[in-house]
């Protein structure tokens, strides 16, 4: 999950780039899943984060000696 909001945010960013000036505009819907994928990290926390909370999950808390 943590690879494919990456992916998604980065491949939203580059179509709203590809487009221009028109696909931050309310004309074209190439904003949306650019502000989607943002707002999923804004709720989610960043990819390293959500790694960190799945490998505790995972593996437990991690002891130093």
């Amino acid at each position: 999950m943590a690879a494919a909001c990456d992916a998604a945010e980065t491949a939203t960013a580059d179509a709203l780039q590809v487009h221009g000036g028109i696909g931050f505009t309310w004309e074209h819907p190439s904003h949306v899943p650019l502000r989607r994928a943002r707002a999923r990290r804004s709720l989610l926390g960043s990819p390293a984060h959500r790694l960190d909370a799945l490998a505790h999950h995972a593996l437990g808390p991690v002891r130093t000696p």
